[in-house]
């Protein structure tokens, strides 16, 4: 079999343990501030036109409704995402269930409000189209692609729902490979780079729906059971009455107004709805227990 490479997810057990130790969640005793630029971080999961193409117009009519100039930053890992939200870098962040949890106990990140979809997402898991095997049991010597390491979406919750299935990826398949985006995996499996992947469903079916995956070339094996994942989240030194101002704006995006709904689309929203620590409580047990992250430390 191939040595799986061992760097990448050092770090990432101990970043996520960060997060298990009891008395990291911070508490709002500082001044609070209202900011003159909104510095806004996104996930990194798809490529940088992509991601313009998806938040542009969101980010415009924030930008209107608040009167408020804004900054975004794409950074180029999930860590870093994470890392500037931590430094106080960014007022506004989009993050994965896993990232969210983590920024929310370490840092006190306040959720704002999430997708319509995002309380019963899903990953799929892609093969070749002329691949006949039926089921990923029949994977095993094979070779498989996550995502990004910290992605909710593209590897922690699929690797729990395979360690449910009592598959171990580094002893069930012959190598592992950790592409960084949904779209990327897609692509190595389409390519032959990889024989399994599993991706954000969303963005899965987006790329067949806009033509960048064929039904020809890839196919969907199977999906996981459902799970919270996705929030738009905000620093909690912001004025309460700025926070209050972001989300009304958020929530006045209606599906009923054309120029709402091609914004909301563009996230794949149908709506979006007020967020809570409540909607992550199932999976921050899930990393809690963390007996599935073992084999990654």
């Amino acid at each position: 079999m191939t040595k799986h490479a061992k760097t990448p997810m050092c770090w990432l057990g101990a970043w996520v343990a960060v997060f298990l130790v009891a008395g990291l969640a911070a508490c709002s005793d500082g001044e609070q501030r209202t900011p003159k630029v909104l510095r806004v971080g996104v996930l990194p999961d798809q490529s940088k036109a992509q991601l313009l193409d998806r938040y542009g117009r969101l980010l415009e009519y924030l930008e209107k409704e608040l009167g408020l100039p804004h900054d975004l930053v794409i950074p180029e890992t999930y860590q870093e995402l994470a890392t500037l939200f931590h430094q106080g870098k960014l007022d506004l962040a989009y993050f994965g269930g896993v990232s969210f949890v983590a920024a929310m106990k370490a840092d006190g990140a306040v959720p704002l409000v999430m997708r319509d979809i995002d309380l019963k997402f899903t990953s799929a898991f892609l093969v070749r189209a002329d691949d006949p095997a039926p089921s990923i049991s029949d994977f095993r010597g094979r070779r498989l692609a996550f995502g990004s390491n910290l992605s909710t979406s593209g590897h922690l919750m699929p690797r729990f729902h395979l360690e449910q299935q009592s598959i171990t990826p580094e002893s069930f398949f012959a190598s592992i490979r950790y592409s960084g985006a949904h779209d990327r995996t897609a692509y190595w499996v389409r390519d032959g780079t990889v024989d399994l992947g599993v991706a954000n469903s969303l963005v899965i079916a987006n790329m067949f729906q806009d033509g960048r995956l064929s039904e020809r070339d890839v196919r969907i094996l199977w999906t996981t059971p459902p799970y919270a994942d996705y929030v738009w989240a905000v620093a909690r030194d912001l004025d309460v009455e700025f926070v209050t101002d972001l989300r009304d704006a958020f929530l006045k995006l209606s599906p009923e107004d054309p120029a709402h709904r091609s914004i909301l689309t563009k996230m794949g929203a149908g709506s979006l709805l007020p967020a809570s620590a409540e909607d992550f409580a199932d999976l921050a047990k899930i990393l809690e227990n963390g007996s599935f992250l073992k084999a990654i430390d």
